[in-house]
């Protein structure tokens, strides 16, 4: 079984679960947190936004797509477009399961 299997969806796991995967995962949290802070438009990523997802195979697209940008200027504009997503879509990946079916279609449009 590969590591990240139950990763597939990241959201399907528990809070526990995430903040152990967030642990197990510290040297990419920090490596990613520290490239977001250069990417991202304000309010940038809290200390505890989940960045090491973008070292997991859900967010293997985005990261390759990221690249070796140093600066948001950088970006493609869907690259960018894509980032502030991720950023708001986890801002709360490690506070709360609450209010998750924001992912769900009826709710992107709003």
């Amino acid at each position: 079984m590969d590591t990240y299997d139950f990763l597939a969806d990241p959201r399907a796991i528990t809070l526990e679960e995430r903040r152990a995967t967030a642990s197990r995962l510290h040297r990419e949290q920090t490596v990613w947190l520290e490239r977001l802070m250069t990417l991202a438009e304000p309010p940038l990523p809290e200390p505890d936004f989940p960045a090491f997802l973008l070292a997991t195979p859900p967010f293997a697209d985005l990261a390759q797509r990221l690249g070796t940008a140093t600066q948001r200027s950088h970006l493609p504009v869907a690259v960018a477009e894509e980032l502030d997503w991720f950023l708001q879509a986890f801002a709360d990946y490690l506070r709360t399961c609450d209010g998750e079916d924001v992912f769900a279609a009826q709710h992107r449009s709003h």
